[in-house]
């Protein structure tokens, strides 16, 4: 019988995130079956192991765009890789309205169910920041269930919440499934990465497993980090799919939590220095029905959670372990600003009409709007 724990490695990829530039991303997706990703993802189908995989709506457009041969590849392996449901844009939700969440999500919803041929309805909702309502608006929509993560709560609230699955109780008596993930497999990952050596366990049958998928993109040659990752840990876990573990669940027999946890915005808006952005968003917001569906979509960008927080939080240094001789020596991690672009993104909706929002979109030549034209064209594809 096999010593081995259960994994659902649950993998969150957001090419937005605040360390990972738009030059370093767009270099991941260059070269086709040569490229970086696809190299990341193919080591999956060698090791023929599961994941399962979170790729945010405007990731999705991207490599659509610049590398569809990594979708190909995705949809070919449906014995690796599953597929949840984002929203389009990596929003902080909770600061948002229930009407922007929703089109958010639905958007989401559309482009990755048009991409994709194996995905699962359960929403992992970035950052873990929901309000009561969203939950509320994501029963009604039939999603499945939904994610939150133990170290986005507060202390005494944590203690409380069960681990893997369990019911979650909201505004009108809503009901829907969610997993707690297991806390550190974040950590247990990075350290495989770094210096290719994990001292956390994890006293968990099943190991509910949540990771950046971007992170190795911040290191030193990437591929190779990862299939060391791969290696030790299936020297530890029996990977399953999502789905797979939900058929073991009778959720009628899981413990019921009232209230979606809330998580604390310090890492966002704790120094408040781009608190004028987020009011400006807030003003055009109000009027969100009465813009056009084109310009909404151009709108949606201002959303993005790593606009803040790659204003709010600091570069981080890590020990990094050399693959050539096994030195070890500290490597900083960049945070990349986006408020340059983002303010970019708002004099734009300010000041431009359709026409000129799709003019200006189809001529600039800078690598962010690279990115913006991908994301334009995949939402109207689907709208």
């Amino acid at each position: 019988m096999s010593s081995k724990q259960t994994l659902v490695d649950i993998v969150n990829l957001n090419a937005e995130a605040s360390c990972l530039s738009t030059k370093r991303w767009l270099k991941a997706l260059e070269g086709g079956i040569r490229s970086e990703l696809y190299g990341i993802l193919s080591l999956y189908i060698k090791a023929d192991i599961k994941i399962t995989l979170g790729i945010v709506g405007s990731t999705v457009a991207e490599i659509e765009a610049l590398n569809p041969e990594c979708i190909t590849l995705i949809n070919q392996h449906p014995q690796n890789f599953e597929i949840l449901i984002r929203p389009f844009i990596h929003s902080l939700s909770i600061l948002w309205s229930n009407e922007t969440f929703t089109y958010n999500y639905q958007l989401g919803k559309r482009y990755i169910e048009s991409q994709f041929e194996n995905s699962i309805n359960w929403y992992l909702p970035p950052e873990f920041a929901m309000r009561n309502s969203h939950i509320y608006e994501l029963k009604k929509l039939k999603c499945e269930g939904t994610f939150i993560h133990p170290k986005r709560v507060k202390k005494d609230t944590k203690s409380t919440l069960p681990n893997g699955v369990f019911t979650l109780k909201s505004i009108q008596n809503t009901k829907i499934p969610c997993i707690n993930f297991t806390e550190n497999y974040d950590t247990y990952y990075l350290d495989q990465m770094q210096v290719f050596r994990s001292s956390i366990s994890f006293k968990e049958d099943t190991i509910y497993g949540w990771r950046d998928g971007e992170s190795p993109l911040f290191l030193p040659k990437s591929v190779q980090r990862e299939e060391i990752f791969i290696e030790n840990s299936r020297k530890d876990f029996n990977r399953i799919f999502l789905s797979e573990a939900l058929v073991q669940n009778n959720i009628q027999d899981k413990p019921t939590i009232h209230s979606y946890p809330q998580n604390s915005l310090t890492p966002w808006l704790g120094n408040f220095r781009l608190f004028w952005f987020s009011t400006e968003i807030k003003n055009i917001e109000k009027n969100f029905k009465q813009i056009s569906n084109k310009k909404q979509i151009i709108f949606l960008n201002l959303l993005n959670s790593d606009i803040l927080s790659s204003i709010e939080k600091n570069d981080v240094t890590v020990a990094l372990k050399q693959l050539d001789n096994s030195s070890t020596s500290s490597y900083t991690i960049k945070r990349k600003e986006r408020n340059l672009d983002a303010e970019e993104i708002l004099f734009i909706v300010n000041n431009f009409n359709e026409h000129q929002i799709e003019e200006y979109i189809e001529n600039a030549t800078s690598k962010f709007f690279i990115k913006i034209r991908a994301r334009y064209k995949a939402a109207l594809s689907v709208s």
